[in-house]
């Protein structure tokens, strides 16, 4: 072979090395986790994006998932994200608020009627949000609520003096609903979600907090009797990937992530919804009494909860944003009514 011959291969020998070291870096894999279980409308919908992902970016951009709470509670989710070990995760209010405790103040109890009012103001503090997340190191791709919460219990809950009595579970360095419990003279005991039902089958715990799906999906329905009629607050939920994996990104895969999360996200509200809905029934065939308190009752329950919710906000929350959200309500329920 002469040297043309071999400077000829030499040359094609390391472009196609150059070439496929570059396709090669041009793949990202973002790692998510969720405390979500296999099979449940969260995991389906997340792997349908995904899908569309793969094939909107030809193949360069894919999730991979860790469902179930196999990488942990979320506040281990936030640690592995620190560190790079993960990418990104689905949290509930508590670890959104471990990294901006300004958003625990949509989970306040009794703060939202209905699901109109909780987007309504979700929207319309989006871009806030949005901006608040970024400068500690995290793009939010948009809002996933968890819905409206229920006591579930082993004894009927139909006034204050029933959760007094209660062995009530609260979210581990969960420091708003602590509060608002304590205000509300209420002792609780702080597990992490993954230790619950374990607890409620030993007798530590007898009393938790949940929506309908959520405890059908984590089994938390098979250790306990009973549900309130009345939701106490309505929870936050929203997806975070690490800005320093976003970053990495080239700006079209930044697009196609951003919009998937934005479409399929608001897919997974409507559905969650839904099956919050008929989670409720599901409930009932298996055995769950649904408890509904007295107007009297009632009254006194959401009044000793919303005073407890404005001591612990005066204390917790910037009183212009409180202000603010308070305002926005009040302008919404006021069009409302025309």
């Amino acid at each position: 072979m002469n040297k043309l011959a071999i400077r000829c291969l030499s040359f094609i020998s390391i472009s196609l090395i150059v070439i496929s070291t570059a396709v090669a870096k041009d793949k990202f894999v973002l790692k998510f986790a969720t405390i979500a279980p296999e099979g449940t409308t969260w995991m389906n919908i997340m792997r349908e994006m995904n899908k569309e992902i793969e094939e909107q970016s030809g193949g360069r951009l894919s999730i991979r998932f860790y469902p179930g709470g196999v990488m942990g509670d979320e506040l281990v989710v936030l640690r592995k994200m620190r560190i790079n070990q993960i990418h990104g995760g689905g949290f509930s209010g508590v670890g959104l608020g471990e990294i901006l405790p300004d958003v625990r103040l949509l989970d306040l109890p009794y703060l939202f009627h209905n699901n109109a009012e909780a987007d309504y103001i979700h929207s319309a503090l989006q871009d806030y949000y949005r901006g608040e997340y970024a400068k500690n190191g995290y793009e939010l791709m948009g809002w996933a609520e968890v819905g409206f919460v229920y006591f579930l219990s082993q004894s009927p809950i139909e006034q204050v003096s029933d959760m007094k009595q209660s062995k009530l579970w609260v979210w581990q360095d969960d420091p708003v609903a602590q509060g608002i419990f304590n205000a509300m003279g209420i002792s609780t005991i702080p597990l992490a979600v993954t230790d619950v039902l374990t607890s409620l089958q030993v007798g530590m715990i007898n009393t938790v907090y949940s929506p309908p799906l959520g405890a059908l999906a984590l089994q938390w329905y098979t250790k306990v009797k009973y549900m309130s009629s009345f939701p106490i607050t309505h929870s936050t939920g929203a997806v975070l990937v690490s800005k320093k994996f976003y970053d990495t990104l080239p700006p079209d895969l930044q697009e196609i992530l951003k919009k998937s999360f934005e479409k399929h996200l608001l897919q997974l509200v409507e559905r969650s919804r839904a099956d919050n809905a008929e989670a409720i029934e599901t409930l009932k065939q298996n055995g769950i009494t649904v408890i509904t308190p007295s107007p009297e009752n009632m009254s006194a329950i959401s009044g000793t909860a919303t005073a407890a919710s404005d001591s612990i906000a005066a204390k917790q929350f910037p009183p212009e944003l409180y202000s603010r959200v308070k305002t926005l309500l009040n302008e919404y329920r006021s069009q409302k009514k025309q």
